[in-house]
């Protein structure tokens, strides 16, 4: 069989499984997803790990892996102009750790979302948040005070409870 009639006849027999329902059905599910699993990290590790993460994300209402945030965080235009991210993922993490802040929070957001997050809205907003704190310019701003601006506003987004999945959501495109 080709890849596409092999990806065919699975969703055929996925749907199957699902319209039968039952005990039996979910136990050949189980054991198949398992099988499937332990075969995918043998042959590869870097899938697995993928499969992991799309796993994980149930675990959490906002939820992005490591690979995930880095993509997203790359293709952010700022206002200035620029591409990528404000600042990396580990000198935000210690930054927002050194004023006090939560770099996750369960089930609300792993590091992971709040760094993508907090770029987000940097890229967005930088220049309302200066003139918020009464400067003109983003660059005028401390580094540790516009940390503190865009990680509270993160944390804001990312624990609304009327968007508890808000990140997947928002960066859809970004994600495929």
């Amino acid at each position: 069989m080709t890849t596409t009639e092999l990806k065919e006849r699975y969703e055929h027999l996925y749907r199957k499984m699902n319209e039968k329902g039952g005990e039996y059905a979910r136990q050949q599910l189980t054991a198949m997803t398992r099988w499937a699993f332990a075969r995918m990290a043998e042959v590869s590790p870097a899938t697995a790990q993928q499969w992991l993460d799309k796993m994980e994300a149930v675990c959490w209402y906002n939820y992005l892996s490591d690979v995930e945030a880095k993509e997203i965080c790359a293709q952010l235009v700022n206002q200035d102009g620029s591409v990528g991210g404000k600042w990396s993922k580990d000198s935000f993490l210690q930054a927002v750790e050194k004023i006090g802040g939560q770099t996750s929070k369960e089930p609300y957001y792993n590091d992971n979302a709040l760094w993508a997050v907090a770029n987000m809205i940097y890229s967005d907003h930088a220049k309302s948040i200066a003139e918020d704190m009464g400067v003109g310019n983003p660059m005028s701003v401390s580094a540790d005070k516009m940390i503190l601006s865009c990680y509270r506003k993160a944390v804001e987004k990312l624990c609304d409870r009327d968007r508890e999945h808000f990140v997947r959501g928002y960066f859809a495109g970004d994600l495929e």
